[in-house]
C-alpha cells in the first residue's frame, strides 16, 4: 500500500478554549494545559491538566484508491474516529497503535475525519502520559489487491535463512528480493518463502546489520503493491546457561526508559527518539526496557540501527486500577487482545526486539486469578510471535501483599499512584517505603511468600523479571537452574552489587536500572532537594515537573555517575571525577532511595570560593590521588569503582584525579578546569540542515560558559528563544527540578548552565533563524538551512 504522512494541518479544539488551532502531529495537548497543584493527576502526572480534544482534517478521496487504511501510532487516550460524522473505530488504551479502514465510509471528493481524545478524566495515570495524537498518522491506500499493513513477517530461522510471510488481500503472486547495499543477494516467490543469504552478515549490538527486502504483488506482469521492509538477521536462545544473541552469550547492561521526550512532551519524532538512543548507547547501555508501554515505531528504528536490544512492555496494569480512571479492569479485559496483536505487530521484523514483558507491577500476579490471566496472556504472545521470550516486571513485596487479601492498590478507587507530597520525595506511596526501608523490601524478596510466587510464574513466563529484588537472585539461581531471569528494574546505586551477581550467576542475564533517562511526571522520585536549614523552602522554587530518578536527564546530558557505569561494566578505563553541588551552603541535601548523588563533572562554581563539598573519584584501579591547583590532597582505595573525598575547599582552578594500579603506577588521568571572565551564551545546532518535511528536528544545545569556554554550573538565568523562518520552535527547556516554565512558551530557565531547544522543519525550504537572549548577556542567534526532498 502505498504511505502518505497525514500528519499535515489538523484543526485541534480544546474543550478548554472555543478557538481553533491549525497544527501538525505529532502533537501532546497536554503541554497545553495549566500544571497547577489543585489538578487531580498530582505529581504522577506533572501536575498537569487533563482535557479533552479533537483533530479535524478535510482530504479527498480518489476512487481509484479502492482501499484506504488510517494507522494511528499513539493516542492518548480513549480516542474515537468519526468519518464524515460517522463513528467508525475506537481504542481506550492510550499506548496502542491501530488501523482504521475507512473505505466504506468515504464519500467521493471531500472528506472529513475527526479524532477525539479523551483524557478529562484525572488521575490516570502513574507518571506522565501527555495526551492527544502525540505520534505520528499514516494514510495508506490501495487498488483491489494489496499486502496487509504489516502483513510481512520477517524471521531468521540461523545464521545465514530467513523466512518471509506475506499476507495479501485479492489476487496476485508475490516475489520477494533481499538488498544488501542495493544489490540483490536472495530472492524467491511465494506467499511462504525460505531465503538462504550467501556471505550473511548478522545483527547484534556490535554490528548491527540491516538488510532490505522488497516484497511485490504481481499479476499479470504488472506490479500492484510492494512493500520494502527493514530486517536483520539474528537468533536468540534463553536457558539455565544465559542469554544467547547469535550463539553468543549476552549480558543485558539495561536502562529502563519512559515514553516521554522530555521538553517535547510525549511526541515522538525520528530525530528526538535517535538522538536519545545514541546518547543511551554512548553511555554504555546495551538494552532498554520500555516502561511501560509499547515502544515508540521511531525508537525501535533507533535501536535497529544503533545495536540497542529492546525489552518491549504491554501495560502498567491488568485488572486492579492504580488510580481512579486508568484503563484496568473491565477495559483491560475487553481490549487486551488488540492491545497485544497492536504491539507483536509493530515489533515483529525489528531485530532489537529480544524480549516482550506483558506487564509492570501486576500485584494480582500474587493470586490464582492472576496468574491465570498471565498464563492466558503469556500462551496469546506466543500464538502471535514464537520466537522471542515472554516476560513481566514482578515486584514480589506487591504480589505478596495480594496473597494476605492486601495491597497499595486494591480498589477501583486507589489514589496512591498519584498522591503527592512535596514535603517527601516521590509521589506515591510505594515509593515512599522504598525511600524509607527500600533495603527491607528487597529482603522480603526472598521470604517464603515471594518463593510461592515466583513457583508459580515460573511455569508460566519463559523469562522471569524481578523488580527491587537483588536479594532473590543467588536462591532463584539455585531453585531453577535450567531457566533464566532478569533484573527488570533495580536502583542506580545498586549496579555495583548487581552487576558482580550477573557475572556470576549464569542465569542472571542483566539489569535494567531506574531510570536510565529521566521523565516528566512521578515528580521528584530521584531528586536530591535543598531544603533550607531555617526556613525549610525548596532552593528551587515552583512545580515539581521531572523525576529526578535518570542517570541522563530530560535533555540529554549523562550524570557523572555514568562514567561509574561504564567502569563498572568495563568499557571504560579513564577516570572521571564528581563533585557535590556548593552553591546552596546555607540548604540541607535530602536524599532519595533512587539516587544517592547529585554530583557534576564540573569545578567551575562562581561565587562558592571556599565553600566545602565532597568529591567523588569514579576509577577502574586500586587507589587514586587528588590534585588541587598542582597540590595533591592525598590518595585513598577505590572500593566498588570510587573514592570519596570529603571537605574539600573549592579554589578556582584545575582539579585532577590521577588512577593508580595496586603498585602506585598511574594509569589514567583526568582534569576539569574553572571558567573565567564574563558569561557568554553559547549554542550549539546538532544539524544544519533540516529536510522541508514538518518533521525533521534540529536539537540547539544551550549553555553558558566563561570566556574560556567552559561551562558556569550556578550562572543560571531565565533565557528568551524566539524563531522565525521556515520553521517553529516545537521544545524549549532545561532539566530544572522545579519550574512555573513551560516548554511551549519560549521562556525557560536554565539548570546548572544548560538548556536545550529544539526546532521543528516546516513544509517550505528556507532557513530558520533562532535568537536567544537573558537581561545582563549579550544575544546570540544561530540559522539552521530547510531544503532538500520531504
Amino acid at each position: 500500500m502505498k504511505i502518505r504522512d497525514f500528519n499535515r494541518g489538523w484543526e485541534f479544539h480544546s474543550d478548554k478554549s472555543a478557538e481553533a488551532q491549525i497544527v501538525n502531529l505529532p502533537h501532546d495537548a497536554m503541554l497545553m494545559e495549566n500544571r497547577d497543584k489543585s489538578n487531580p493527576s498530582g505529581g504522577a502526572c506533572a501536575y498537569f491538566g487533563g482535557g479533552k480534544y479533537s483533530y479535524k482534517k478535510k482530504f479527498n478521496h480518489d476512487e481509484e484508491n479502492k482501499n484506504v487504511i488510517m494507522h494511528c501510532e499513539g493516542i492518548y487516550q480513549n480516542s474515537k474516529i468519526l468519518l464524515n460524522g460517522e463513528m467508525i473505530d475506537e481504542r481506550p488504551y492510550g499506548y496502542a497503535a491501530y488501523y482504521i479502514s475507512l473505505s466504506e465510509h468515504l464519500h467521493s471528493g471531500e472528506n472529513e475525519i475527526e479524532i477525539i481524545a479523551d483524557n478529562a478524566d484525572t488521575p490516570n495515570t502513574r507518571y506522565y502520559s501527555g495526551a492527544g495524537i502525540y505520534r505520528n498518522i499514516n494514510l495508506l491506500t490501495a487498488g483491489e489487491s494489496y499486502i496487509l499493513p504489516d502483513g510481512v513477517r520477517i524471521s531468521t530461522t540461523n545464521n545465514d535463512t530467513v523466512h518471509i510471510k506475506t499476507e495479501m488481500h485479492g489476487t496476485g503472486s508475490v516475489h520477494v528480493s533481499v538488498y544488501e547495499d542495493n544489490v540483490v543477494v536472495a530472492e524467491g516467490n511465494g506467499n511462504d518463502v525460505t531465503l538462504k543469504i550467501p556471505n550473511a552478515k548478522t545483527w547484534d549490538e556490535e554490528s548491527p546489520f540491516l538488510y532490505s527486502c522488497k516484497v511485490e504483488l504481481i499479476e499479470s506482469g504488472k506490479s500492484l503493491d510492494s512493500v520494502m521492509k527493514r530486517f536483520g538477521i539474528r537468533t536468540l536462545v534463553w536457558s539455565g546457561n544465559g542469554f544467547f544473541v547469535n550463539g553468543k552469550n549476552t549480558l543485558l547492561r539495561g536502562a529502563c526508559v519512559h515514553h516521554d521526550n522530555g521538553i517535547l512532551g510525549a511526541c515522538s519524532f525520528r530525530d528526538a527518539e535517535y538522538r536519545r538512543a545514541k546518547i543511551l548507547k554512548e553511555a554504555g547501555f546495551n538494552a532498554i526496557r520500555s516502561s511501560h508501554n509499547p515502544i515508540s515505531s521511531h525508537l525501535l528504528e533507533a535501536c535497529d540501527e544503533l545495536g540497542i536490544y529492546v525489552m518491549d512492555e504491554t501495560w502498567d496494569y491488568w485488572l486492579v486500577h492504580k488510580n481512579p480512571y486508568d484503563q484496568a479492569n473491565e477495559n483491560f479485559l475487553k481490549w487486551w487482545k488488540q492491545d497485544v496483536e497492536s504491539m507483536i505487530q509493530t515489533d515483529y521484523n525489528h531485530p532489537s526486539v529480544i524480549m516482550y514483558s506483558i506487564g509492570n507491577e501486576i500485584s494480582e500476579l500474587g493470586t490464582v486469578k492472576g496468574q491465570e490471566l498471565c498464563d492466558e496472556i503469556a500462551n496469546y504472545v506466543r500464538a502471535f510471535d514464537e520466537t522471542r521470550p515472554v516476560t513481566c516486571g514482578v515486584n514480589l513485596l506487591l504480589t505478596g501483599m495480594a496473597q494476605k487479601g492486601k495491597g497499595l492498590y486494591s480498589d477501583s478507587d486507589n489514589k496512591n499512584g498519584s498522591q503527592s507530597m512535596d514535603s517527601m520525595p516521590t509521589s506515591a506511596f510505594y515509593n515512599v517505603l522504598m525511600n524509607k526501608m527500600g533495603g527491607l523490601i528487597d529482603k522480603m524478596a526472598s521470604s517464603k511468600a515471594a518463593d510461592r510466587v515466583c513457583d508459580s510464574l515460573s511455569p508460566i513466563l519463559d523469562i522471569a523479571g524481578y523488580n527491587y529484588a537483588t536479594s532473590r537472585y543467588q536462591k532463584e539461581s539455585k531453585a531453577r537452574p535450567d531457566k533464566c531471569f532478569v533484573g527488570s528494574e533495580t536502583l542506580p546505586k545498586t549496579l555495583y552489587g548487581n552487576w558482580k551477581l550477573v557475572k556470576a550467576i549464569p542465569n542472571l542475564i542483566g539489569d535494567f536500572m531506574w531510570t536510565g533517562w529521566d521523565y516528566l511526571g512521578e515528580t521528584g522520585l530521584g531528586t536530591i532537594r535543598y531544603i533550607h536549614k531555617k526556613t525549610k523552602e525548596n532552593a528551587y522554587k515552583g512545580l515539581p515537573i521531572i523525576s529526578g530518578s535518570g542517570v541522563i536527564d530530560i535533555c540529554g546530558t549523562p550524570q557523572a555517575e555514568v562514567a561509574w557505569n561504564k567502569i563498572i561494566w568495563g568499557l571504560q578505563d579513564e577516570p572521571a571525577i564528581g563533585v557535590d553541588p556548593m552553591q546552596f551552603p546555607e540548604y540541607t541535601r535530602a536524599m532519595s532511595m533512587w539516587r544517592n548523588t547529585d554530583c557534576v563533572e564540573s569545578w567551575s562554581w562562581e561565587d562558592c570560593d571556599g565553600n566545602k563539598t565532597n568529591i567523588t573519584i569514579y576509577a577502574s584501579g586500586a587507589r587514586v590521588e587528588l590534585i588541587l591547583n598542582g597540590r595533591s590532597l592525598g590518595k585513598k582505595k577505590v572500593k566498588e569503582g570510587k573514592a570519596i573525598f570529603k571537605n574539600v575547599k573549592y579554589i578556582p582552578g584545575k582539579i585532577e584525579a590521577v588512577n593508580l594500579d595496586a603498585t602506585g603506577k598511574e594509569i589514567g588521568r583526568t582534569a576539569l578546569q574553572s571558567a573565567t571572565g564574563n558569561t557568554i551564551l553559547k549554542l550549539e545546532a546538532e544539524k544544519k540542515q533540516l529536510r522541508p518535511n514538518g518533521q525533521d528536528l534540529c536539537f540547539i544545545e544551550l549553555s553558558l560558559v566563561g570566556e574560556n569556554g567552559i561551562l558556569k554550573m550556578n550562572a543560571d538565568t531565565e533565557i528568551s528563544v524566539q524563531i522565525s523562518g521556515a520553521g517553529t520552535l516545537q521544545g524549549f527547556g532545561s532539566a530544572v527540578p522545579n519550574t512555573e516554565n513551560s516548554f511551549i512558551s519560549g521562556i525557560y530557565t536554565t539548570y546548572r548552565g544548560r538548556a536545550l531547544i529544539a526546532v521543528r522543519a516546516g513544509y517550505e525550504e528556507g532557513e530558520i533563524h533562532v535568537s536567544v537572549s537573558t537581561d545582563g548577556i549579550s544575544e546570540q542567534t544561530i540559522s539552521i538551512q530547510v531544503k532538500g526532498e520531504e
